[in-house]
């Protein structure tokens, strides 16, 4: 081997080692507003509105794109509230609206389709069914009941395993924030759920047939919602999502005493079955807190990763991180460039 052959061998080694540790993210010139990313074996898939975008892990080029809105065979009405819900299991794409679910092969080509009977934030595969967040009207105007449900292959709800009322300020046409709606997460045959009007840090655990498990839990003070942080919150809506509707709605806004203990949930499967990542609202240094069990529920450890881009607080399902293996990825904007990043960081 020439020495200049070396040397280039050399630089090409070094570039990749680092941008593998985070320190040159991919630009991913195709997004617009992303909410949702997976990976799976080589490959990154990530929801943007309709559209599911499949990358590479090895050289993160794009490979296809799929989805599409409308009301046709295959296509999706996605709500201005709640983003569509990206769910993939063993190659196969799920996604749903609040009245459909759409099942794609991973090449994004439409395998089947299903309507709901009932309106639906989340759907996830589950064993031979599936799990899902119902929401129903509530007992007075504007209010609203979350459960989530078993369903068969067919959809048809078989039993509740969680349910709620909305807080009651939202009966009164106030928009609580944080929003307390319920949202679940799916490892290998294991359910997921939290949020709805709990106050400790608590993660819901069901089997596939939806008997429940030893929940996750631990100790934890919840950060108080500060008038600063209010602020920043509004300023967000403001300029950020919100930034077209009417300034009267603003005034509508509830604000809670306190946080969440539990902010997002992420479910990677290991050598030794799920490994599940629970993120708190506490940060350091820009970085977010996160606590690590198996799954089982046994405490391995806490770490701070970089935060992604996203919500100020926790309104949706929106979530532009996920864990692959000993990796973490994540989706940053790059709003100068109008341009979106995605960046790579080991977690061991």
């Amino acid at each position: 081997m020439s020495k200049n052959i070396f040397v280039m061998l050399v630089v090409l080694l070094v570039a990749l080692a680092s941008f593998v540790d985070g320190k040159k993210p991919a630009v991913l010139p195709e997004l617009k507003k992303p909410s949702m990313m997976v990976t799976q074996g080589n490959e990154l898939f990530i929801l943007d509105g309709v559209e599911v975008y499949v990358y590479s892990l090895r050289d993160y080029r794009l490979l296809t794109k799929f989805g599409k809105m409308g009301a046709g065979p295959g296509e999706l009405i996605p709500d201005d509230e709640i983003s569509l819900h990206l769910r993939l299991v063993e190659g196969n794409i799920f996604l749903n609206s609040q009245t459909k679910m759409v099942h794609y092969g991973k090449e994004g080509k439409l395998i089947k389709e299903k309507a709901f009977t009932f309106v639906s934030m989340q759907v996830a595969p589950l064993g031979e069914g599936y799990a899902a967040v119902k929401v129903t009207p509530g007992g007075s105007v504007g209010a609203i009941k979350l459960a989530v449900v078993l369903c068969d292959s067919q959809l048809n709800p078989l039993k509740t395993l969680v349910s709620f009322d909305k807080d009651e300020a939202a009966n009164f046409g106030k928009i609580v924030i944080p929003t307390p709606y319920i949202y679940l997460q799916c490892g290998k045959d294991t359910l997921y759920v939290w949020g709805g009007n709990q106050r400790d840090f608590e993660v819901k655990v069901f089997d596939k047939r939806g008997n429940p498990l030893p929940s996750i839990q631990m100790p934890y003070e919840r950060l108080e919602l500060t008038d600063s942080l209010k602020k920043e919150v509004i300023e967000w809506f403001k300029t950020g999502r919100f930034r077209n509707v009417p300034a009267e709605v603003f005034q509508r806004l509830y604000f809670l005493d306190y946080l969440p203990a539990v902010r997002n949930v992420a479910v990677a499967g290991s050598h030794s079955g799920d490994r599940v990542y629970i993120q708190t609202y506490k940060q350091q240094g820009g970085d977010s807190e996160f606590f690590v069990f198996d799954g089982h529920g046994k405490f391995l450890k806490r770490i701070f990763l970089p935060t992604a881009s996203g919500d100020k607080i926790k309104i949706n399902n929106e979530t532009l991180f996920t864990f692959d293996g000993d990796r973490y990825y994540y989706l940053v904007e790059n709003i100068d460039k109008e341009e979106w990043e995605l960046h790579t960081v080991s977690v061991d």
